[in-house]
Parts: C-alpha cells; structure tokens; sequence
C-alpha cells in the first residue's frame, strides 16, 4: 500500500499547491557559498542544485549546500556575507536569463532553471536565504506521520481511487470525487484566511541598481 498513499501524497501535495495553499511555503540556509573561482569572466554562473554547490569550476558538496529534497518552487532569496550578522539582502529573479555581469561581493540576481538556482559568482563568501514551496514527506513504513491539518481524508480517498481504478471504475470516480472536495475544502479554509491579509502585488524589482520598493512578502 505504500506505493499508493505516496502517489496518493504526491497528488495531493500537487493540487494544494496549485490552490495556493500556504502550508508548505518553507524556508532554508544554504552556507557557506565560496566565491567563485573565475573572477575575471562574466559569463561564468555558479549555481546550487541536488547534486551541490558548482563555483564555476568545481563541485562542492555538503548537507547545506544543496536544494533541499522536498523544493517544489523557490520564491523568494537574500543572502548576506557568511559568518556576519548583517542584514539579509534581497536578491532579484531573473526568470528570461541572467546577463553577464563581472562578480562582485554579492551574487545579486538569481534564476531557476535546470531544477537548480544559477547566479553570478560573488568575490566573497555567502550565505542565501531560500524561501521556497516544498512538498509532503513520502512514507517509507506504516509508523510515519502525516503533517498536514485535515489532509487525511483527502489522501485516504484518492489512493481508494487509485486501488479501484482498474477493478471498479464507477466506484472509483466516485472515490476521487470526494477526494476533490475535500480537498477543495482545504484550499476554501486557506483563502478565507487569506482575505484577513493586505496584498499586494509582488515588485518587478530593479537590476540595474537605485532604490525599489518591496512590498510584505505574502507566501
């Protein structure tokens, strides 16, 4: 049954997401990231992905150096210099490409491609901030636990679905039926309490520099 209640757990995770339910905006520290070994050459990108931390030239490994397993989309990023206590700066999506720039002490800009977060190198060492909408954990034996308010009902019935599917097709339709409404009850419960929220659209930012407004972050 484990096959089905994470494929069950995917689907949901899925759909929740997709309904803009706010449970799994999470966030992460990814430290320390080392400056970049081709300072001179502004078209070469470091970047973190699954594997871990590429500075231009070399692979880096570590538990903090890589995006975390469970990264569906990563929304927001700041960084500031490792080891410091400065204020987190924010850092600027690029999603059309990032241009090439010289590094300089921070990295700047960010964009998502290739599921890993590429950027201009920086000359020092530094730390980022990831905001990010995650996924549910899947289930590797009966003893584990499901973190999600009110998701039980949801998950049991789409993996009901699933089972029926091909021995039962009517009741099985009717099995996901009512996985959707529970689970469109979640994401009703998630909207209502985000009308008691100030929003606002998010900044398109300025690459170039000077001052922009940022608006509350409302992930």
């Amino acid at each position: 049954m484990l096959p089905l209640i994470n494929d069950a757990l995917e689907w949901f995770s899925n759909e929740v997401n997709n309904h803009g339910v706010s449970t799994f905006t999470k966030e992460t520290i990814l430290t320390p990231l080392t400056p970049t070994e081709t300072p001179t050459d502004p078209g070469a990108f470091v970047n973190v992905s699954d594997n871990g931390y590429f500075d231009s030239v070399a692979l880096k490994m570590g538990p903090q150096l890589q995006v975390p397993p469970d990264l569906l989309t990563p929304l927001y990023m700041w960084e500031r210099e490792t080891g410091s206590q400065e204020d987190w700066v924010d850092m600027i999506e690029t999603p059309d490409g990032l241009p090439s720039i010289l590094p300089s002490l921070r990295f700047r800009i960010w964009e998502w491609r290739q599921d890993a977060l590429y950027m201009p190198g920086a000359v020092q060492s530094n730390d980022l901030r990831l905001r990010y909408t995650g996924s549910l954990a899947m289930f590797v034996s009966i003893s584990d636990t499901l973190y999600f308010r009110g998701a039980a009902g949801a998950i049991a019935y789409y993996m009901v679905s699933t089972y029926l599917a091909s021995k039962n097709p009517e009741a099985s339709q009717a099995a996901e039926s009512r996985a959707v409404q529970r689970l469109n009850q979640i994401a009703t419960r998630s909207a209502r309490g985000k009308q008691r929220e100030l929003i606002t659209r998010r900044s398109y930012g300025n690459p170039r520099g000077g001052s922009t407004f940022i608006p509350p972050r409302n992930s």
